[in-house]
């Protein structure tokens, strides 16, 4: 069993990214000096980020877009009912029943299909994520701009630095977290399933 959930994980996610973006528009210095950024960037023989002024830091896009981001994450957590929520529902509803009948999971594909519904879609978005953020990772660290058509001083050019490529980064890592623990999640769910029908 994993320490936690992937629900606990993906709200955490989301409180993350709202922190993020408050420091990205309020004061995004704290972020490109951090450790973490400096670390990878030297490691990594990646440049620092350029310096922004602030009325036209494109930080506060980010951050819009970060919120938007977590707000979609959060809708969808409580949208989806989880897996424990429908087994428990579908154990009261089995009790209330004047007949129990041994296999009633099993026997019931509306009840199968709402259990695996909430990791079929975050095991998708998880995936999709740690591709897309895969992608940006290896645009910034391996490409040079002129090779995918883009001039210099251009929007794509801004975004080959430090902070870009250490979000990717982490962003990977934790989608990838989050897929590991939907399979193990997964994997519980059918040992329920198998030990009700018993």
């Amino acid at each position: 069993m994993a320490l936690l959930s992937s629900k606990t994980l993906i709200q955490g996610h989301a409180l993350f990214l709202f922190l993020l973006a408050v420091y990205l528009t309020k004061s995004p210095n704290v972020i490109i000096e951090s450790d973490l950024v400096f670390m990878l960037g030297e490691l990594l023989h990646i440049d620092a980020a350029p310096s922004f002024s602030r009325p036209q830091s494109p930080f506060a896009l980010c951050g819009i877009l970060l919120v938007a981001d977590a707000l979609v994450d959060l809708v969808l957590i409580t949208k989806i009912p989880t897996i424990n929520e429908i087994i428990a529902t579908a154990e009261a509803s089995r009790y209330q029943s004047s007949v129990t009948t041994p296999g009633v999971m099993r026997a019931n594909p509306f009840v199968t299909r709402l259990a695996t519904l909430y990791s079929e879609i975050w095991t998708l978005l998880s995936a999709s994520r740690f591709c897309l953020f895969f992608a940006v990772s290896f645009f910034v660290y391996q490409s040079n701009p002129v090779a995918w058509g883009v001039e210099t001083g251009s929007g794509l050019d801004q975004l080959k630095n430090r902070v870009i490529f250490t979000y990717g980064f982490m962003e990977m890592m934790f989608w990838l977290w989050i897929y590991l623990t939907l399979r193990e999640e997964r994997q519980e769910l059918v040992s329920r399933f198998v030990e009700h029908d018993e």
